[in-house]
């Protein structure tokens, strides 16, 4: 019996049929890829606030360092290089017209006589030794970073400090940046309260995931 040329047979349509469905099953996986996939990811507003509070720290932490130690006006000074001048006026001098020690204290402050004993860097090292348990640079709480009130006990290097971070704004921005979080963030978890937290485990107590600190 011969078969009629323009009529398919059962295996044909089988394979036909299986060939459209593979491509219909590329075509749909392939418009599935390449749509618009949303990733859920952290909270701007939560980055805003990590950003605020380390500018707070680094203002905090630049007023303790102006409280303890007292920066000369210039890294020359611990080199004693106006006792270095000296020495090279008179002595260098020498070699040739004289000594011009007068005529060098008329450009910078000279010491004289030709001589050079430098205790600059021992005498701040000394300073940061005795200063380091200063009471004049208080801990600051993050209540403190928040409200931009300084923590009582402050030295006046380290009062100016704060003021001039204060007036910049820096304490008001971490506030502004922590109350958006938090308005953001209470639909979905319970408001933690950090404000009297003085160290790491102190957050970590606080947020419940440690139950007491050292």
């Amino acid at each position: 019996m011969m078969r009629h040329i323009l009529r398919p047979s059962g295996k044909a349509l089988l394979s036909a049929f299986l060939t459209f469905g593979v491509v219909f099953f590329c075509v749909a996986t392939a418009s599935a890829a390449s749509g618009p996939q949303v990733i859920l990811g952290c909270d701007p507003a939560v980055w805003q606030a990590m950003t605020a509070k380390a500018e707070a720290q680094v203002a905090y932490d630049t007023a303790v360092t102006d409280e303890l130690v007292n920066k000369p006006d210039s890294v020359l000074t611990l080199t004693c290089f106006s006792d270095a001048a000296g020495v090279s006026a008179k002595n260098g001098g020498a070699i040739f017209s004289g000594d011009f020690t007068t005529q060098l204290q008329t450009i910078m402050p000279v010491t004289g006589g030709g001589t050079y004993n430098c205790t600059q860097i021992g005498t701040l090292e000394t300073q940061m030794i005795n200063q380091g348990v200063d009471t004049g640079a208080p801990f600051a709480t993050f209540n403190d970073l928040m409200s931009g009130t300084a923590p009582a006990g402050g030295g006046t290097d380290f009062n100016n400090g704060w003021n001039e971070s204060q007036a910049a704004g820096v304490f008001g921005n971490l506030n502004t940046a922590v109350s958006a979080m938090t308005a953001a963030q209470t639909k979905q978890y319970p408001a933690l309260n950090f404000s009297a937290a003085k160290s790491s485990c102190d957050v970590l107590k606080a947020a419940g995931i440690v139950t007491t600190c050292p």
